[in-house]
């Protein structure tokens, strides 16, 4: 199984748009992994984890052709991780030609927010976007094709239904929590079960906000957190671990984070970092 990183920051992306502050100035200065997109994978060659409002930027980027995406599977309803406005485009036959459908995977917030974009431009059900609807409740274990998921309650905005997911496929399993503080001891229960071959943790908070734990977790969060898998026996001590969902507001450019979880044996995911399993 194989992630790809398409973007790493949180939602002001990085260098922000509007930022004076000192990552972004050296963002801007030093490009390359420095320069961060709103937060989403690629997971194999048919899967999109989020598709946010650089979607586009990442398709062209990354050589992804989005008609034969066989499904997107959703966090949460925060602007940065969903963008309806690129999914109105597969109206067809008015904006597209688009003949095969979508998998939508997430809460029910997700769908409502969909809905309530193409609603306004007069568009009132999902055929017409040639998207099927999938609700993913936390817990209960389902499967789209070859792909079994396993959602979990995220410690995020109650508002914007926010889930964790562990993706199997091919008998290995990966953990992507990005948008999540420390985990409820029911979501923890739910995970400490599952074997894990790798592990994707949020960092929104970087090394300015080490100690972030709720809603969101900064560096020190995320080391206790790859700890608190090993110690349960979900994730082994050499298995690969990265870190991401980055904020400027962190106070860290990519140097300082590798710097920070190098001694961890913690991975700085960057615009097309690749883990694989």
């Amino acid at each position: 199984m194989k992630l790809k990183f398409l973007g790493t920051a949180a939602a002001e992306a990085i260098p922000a748009l509007w930022c004076e502050c000192e990552v972004c100035r050296k963002a801007k200065i030093r490009g390359g992994k420095e320069i961060r997109r709103r937060c989403s994978y690629l997971l194999d060659d048919d899967t999109l984890i989020d598709f946010g409002p650089d979607a586009y930027w990442q398709s062209i980027e990354f050589g992804i052709d989005l008609p034969s995406i066989d499904r997107i599977v959703f966090t949460h309803s925060h602007e940065d991780h969903l963008n309806p406005v690129d999914l109105f485009w597969r109206n067809s036959p008015c904006f597209s030609r688009v003949t095969k459908p979508l998998t939508v995977i997430g809460s029910r917030r997700i769908f409502g927010t969909i809905m309530v974009h193409a609603g306004a431009a007069g568009v009132s059900d999902f055929a017409t976007l040639h998207l099927r609807p999938v609700p993913a409740l936390p817990g209960e274990r389902m499967r789209d094709g070859d792909l079994e998921l396993l959602p979990l309650r995220a410690n995020h905005d109650p508002h914007s239904d926010p889930l964790i997911y562990v993706f199997t496929r091919g008998g290995k399993s990966v953990l992507v929590a990005n948008d999540t503080g420390w985990l409820s001891e029911e979501s923890w229960k739910l995970l400490d079960g599952v074997k894990l071959d790798a592990a994707v943790i949020e960092c929104t908070g970087a090394i300015q906000g080490a100690q972030w734990r709720d809603g969101h977790m900064g560096a020190e969060t995320s080391v206790a957190f790859r700890k608190r898998l090993v110690e349960s026996g979900s994730l082994a001590p050499d298995a690969p671990v990265a870190v991401n969902h980055f904020s400027h507001n962190g106070g860290a450019n990519h140097d300082d984070l590798v710097k920070y979880f190098a001694p961890h044996g913690i991975e700085v995911a960057w615009d097309g970092f690749t883990l694989e399993v």
